[in-house]
């Protein structure tokens, strides 16, 4: 059984492979529509791999407290910042502060597994605030000066 499966996941391989070489000859350049489908692909694949893990049974839970939770919250964090300023930047919006570099600390490519102290937890969020609060401010002040309607406009962003 074992050594069926092992064969038919190198013949999918090997299609796999067929496939690749298919798409882009070396004597061509990529066709970008092709590239956009792809590309849009590995977001589906994510999407489905979200999907498939969100209510796993038996999935550790992290202590809210624990400094490897928060370090890696964080880092997801300004990974979210990041694909939300591309995002608007690709379509022209707010380009003020969102077409810059993106926000890369020196912390964010640290090991899943690393526990900073506390207090370094604290510089890494206010760090962080600090982006976070002039990307927000930004669009927020847009969107209030777009409501027409004075008591709808009190609570865009609102956050208590």
């Amino acid at each position: 059984m074992k050594l069926r499966a092992i064969v038919l996941a190198l013949a999918l391989a090997a299609c796999g492979q067929a496939s690749e070489q298919a798409k882009a000859p070396e004597n061509q350049a990529p066709d970008p529509f092709n590239l956009n489908i792809e590309v849009g692909r590995y977001g589906v694949m994510l999407d489905q791999i979200e999907n498939l893990t969100e209510e796993t049974p038996n999935a550790a839970e992290a202590e809210v407290t624990d400094p490897k939770d928060l370090a890696r919250r964080l880092r997801e964090t300004v990974w979210a910042y990041n694909i939300e300023r591309s995002a608007l930047c690709g379509r022209g919006l707010y380009t003020a502060v969102t077409c810059g570099p993106s926000y890369q600390p020196v912390w964010i490519a640290e090991a899943p597994d690393s526990a900073p102290s506390l207090e370094e937890l604290q510089t890494r969020s206010n760090a962080l605030g600090e982006e976070v609060m002039r990307f927000w401010n930004a669009v927020c002040e847009e969107a209030r000066t777009a409501e027409t309607d004075e008591e709808a406009r009190m609570y865009v962003c609102a956050i208590e």
